[in-house]
Formats: C-alpha cells, sequence, structure tokens
C-alpha cells in the first residue's frame, strides 16, 4: 500500500518506482520475506543488512544512517491471554519518502490508512508526523499493558502477602520478567529518539518537536511505572518468603517442641517395656495409672517451663 500527498493507491507488481524529490510519499509494506522486500524495493537501492535485518527476529532497536537513507526499528507489545507478544515496526525514511515495514499486520498502521481521509493531513504537513502518530499510538497501548500488568500484579500482591497457597509463583515471575523486558525496550525507545534527534533534526523542529518529545516523556513515564511495579514485585515476594520461612520455623519449633515433650514419656515407657520380673511399682495395683499421672506431670512440668523461657 502506497500511501501519496492525499490518497492512497496500490502499486503495480514489481519494484516501487520513485517519487520526485520533493513529492512527500509514505509508503507501507508487509512482505513475506527478505527476497519479495528486496525485489519491492529494488529501486531505492537499499543495503542488504538493513534487510536482513528487517526480518531478523533479535535485530536490535537501532538507527542507521546510510548515505541516501535512515533506518530505524521500534517495537510494540500485545497482550493476549496474559502473555506478551512483541511486534516489530522498522522505517526507512529518505527525504521526502518514508517506507514502513512490518513483517505482519498491525492495527496501529491499517487503522491508520483505512481512515486515510480523516489523517491525512499528516503526511501534507511532513512524514514525520506519520511517524510520531505510530510511535504515539504504541507508546500509548504499551502504557495501557503496564497498566493492565500492574492490575494482574495486585492482585498477585494481595494473595501473596495473605499466603494463599495455591499462588501461582511461577506467572508472578512471568510478569516481572515481561516488565523488565518493557523496561528495557522503551529504554532503547528513548535512546533512539535522542540519535533521530541528531540525525532528523527536520522530526524535531517547530510543531513536530513537541509531538516526539511528549512520546519521549510517555516512554520515560513507562520506565517509572515499571521500576514502581517492579520494586513492588520484589517486596511481595521477600515479604512472602518471609512469611513461608517464618511459618515453616514455627512448625518446625512446634514439632521439636512435640519431640522435646514425648522424649522422657518414651523413656519411661520404653524401660516399662524392658521383660523384667522384678521392677519398681510393675506389680502394684495403681502402678500403670501412677506411671500415667507421672508422665503427665512431666509434660505439664515442660511445657510449663517452655512458656516461662518464651519457647512457646
Amino acid at each position: 500500500m502506497t500511501t501519496r500527498g492525499a490518497y492512497p493507491i496500490k502499486e503495480e507488481e514489481g519494484p516501487l518506482r520513485l517519487f520526485k524529490k520533493n513529492q512527500k510519499v509514505w509508503i507501507h509494506l508487509t512482505p513475506e520475506n527478505e527476497r519479495e522486500l528486496a525485489q519491492i524495493l529494488e529501486r531505492y537501492d537499499i543495503h542488504p543488512l538493513t534487510i536482513e535485518d528487517i526480518f531478523s527476529p533479535t535485530n536490535r532497536i537501532k538507527v542507521e544512517r546510510f548515505p541516501h537513507y535512515i533506518y530505524f526499528s521500534f517495537r510494540g507489545f500485545h497482550l493476549q491471554d496474559g502473555r506478551l507478544i512483541i511486534k516489530a515496526f522498522n522505517f526507512l525514511f529518505f527525504r521526502k519518502t518514508l517506507i514502513t515495514i512490518t513483517p505482519e499486520r498491525r492495527n496501529t498502521i491499517f487503522d491508520l490508512i483505512e481512515s486515510w481521509q480523516e489523517h491525512r493531513v499528516l503526511l501534507q504537513r511532513g512524514p514525520e508526523f506519520i511517524v510520531h502518530r505510530i510511535l504515539d499510538v504504541e507508546t500509548d497501548r504499551t502504557l495501557a499493558i503496564v497498566h493492565r500488568l500492574d492490575e494482574m500484579v495486585d492482585v498477585y500482591e494481595i494473595e501473596l502477602l495473605e499466603f494463599v497457597l495455591n499462588v501461582d509463583i511461577r506467572r508472578v515471575f512471568e510478569i516481572r520478567s515481561a516488565l523488565q523486558h518493557i523496561r528495557k525496550v522503551m529504554i532503547l525507545h528513548k535512546e533512539v529518539l535522542d540519535d533521530l534527534q541528531l540525525r532528523l533534526p527536520q522530526f524535531f523542529r517547530g510543531e513536530a518537536a513537541a509531538f516526539f518529545r511528549d512520546v519521549r516523556d510517555h516512554s520515560l513515564k513507562i520506565i517509572d511505572m515499571v521500576d514502581s511495579i517492579t520494586n513492588s514485585i520484589s517486596s511481595a515476594l521477600e515479604a512472602y518468603l518471609t512469611i513461608s520461612t517464618r511459618r515453616t520455623n514455627d512448625i518446625m519449633r512446634i514439632l521439636t517442641i512435640l519431640t522435646a515433650l514425648m522424649l522422657p514419656m518414651t523413656l519411661i515407657t520404653g524401660i516399662y517395656g524392658m521383660n523384667f520380673e522384678k521392677m519398681p511399682f510393675l506389680a502394684h495395683d495403681f502402678g500403670f495409672w501412677g506411671t500415667l499421672i507421672f508422665m503427665g506431670l512431666i509434660g505439664v512440668g515442660m511445657t510449663l517451663y517452655f512458656k516461662y523461657k518464651k519457647w512457646l
């Protein structure tokens, strides 16, 4: 799909034709593989490493300057069934031409294309406003995802502090890992915006400057939120481990006390269980009951002693 001037048009099959230098053009592509992309952009003389980076799952968020264009990449996020899905955005910026490339469909761009009559003024003002629109929507969506993860963390935090036995600790660690990944991406986004300010100063002049500063500020806000949520998770996990350790210690203390209480009783029953014919109180009429009372008194006495020592 090519957006030229105020009207989106479909290009013929084959390489895209070059436009006039003073003509503002936005081209969006969703190629299936590197070969198809190289064929489409044949006339634009795109470096093979750029095309390779676009389809590389390990491609870093970065800005690269080439003789006649600048390539930079961003990341978007999508939360599906509580799982974080990463979406890649790639931008090729020429003098008046902007080419956006996504390996798969992304509503941020296609919603803009489908409602082009309402948004065609963006291209008339400059391709940088198209870039801002995409980055702004994706950043706001990331912020909404962080808010959603924060709500999930609040639920798990209550369960952790109440020591719910069936709390899914693994899910808590997955959320923290997702937040840390978002934080890393937002830091790289901030660095890319700072780098773009140096490499594409026209992006940060006049009215466009305020818009890009807004995206940068939202990225910083996301970083601050993620740091706050991550600290809350760490505090909740630390409290959970502390409570768990304390409960384990309480159980071990009680079992130890019970063992200590039973030890003299076990000794007495063991002695009277020996097969000797002559033993004290063995033939006494109240020997059995007297032994039980004696063992009970020993237990009561040890319990009082443990309370005196504040072991109970």
